[in-house]
């Protein structure tokens, strides 16, 4: 297994094997939200324009041509008025569930890590779903802490 830049190859399989159960992870906790009736076809374009960005990395974890997992992050700029540096934000981690506990999710973090590093990045964020236990103990393993909690209250 080995950690490699996504490739234009891999997009429809990551939307469809990894990004799709992700989503259905995601939203399962999320009453508020479903995918849209035709999201495949968008989902598929938005990643293939994101491997053109630069700013931005898309991992994923291979093993013989098949897709175990990946990560997607960006640098998020610090604003000017403030005195620190820019931050990497891990926006999507997803191993696949056969997989978990095997060191995946380790290596992928610890590649965007590294390429935030890279980059001159100060610090590394991310999202993390209340109900998702084995994420969280994973996240603070790797060093990472609570910050802030966000809310929500739908309007009507």
């Amino acid at each position: 297994m080995r950690i490699r830049p996504a490739r234009e190859r891999d997009v429809e399989t990551l939307v469809d094997e990894l990004w799709r159960p992700f989503m259905d992870a995601l939203l399962a906790d999320d009453p508020d939200t479903e995918l849209a009736d035709e999201f495949r076809e968008d989902a598929v374009e938005y990643r293939r324009e994101q491997l053109q960005e630069t700013g931005r990395i898309d991992r994923v974890a291979d093993d013989d041509g098949r897709l175990l997992g990946y990560v997607s992050a960006e640098i998020q700029e610090s604003a000017p008025v403030v005195d620190r540096g820019d931050t990497l934000h891990i926006n999507e981690v997803y191993v696949r569930p056969e997989h978990r506990r095997d060191g995946l999710g380790t290596a992928l973090l610890a590649h965007a890590e590294e390429w935030g590093e890279q980059q001159g990045c100060v610090r590394l964020t991310l999202s993390v779903d209340a109900p998702n236990d084995g994420a969280q103990a994973l996240y603070r393993e790797h060093g990472f802490e609570t910050i802030r909690h966000r809310m929500r209250k739908p309007l009507e």
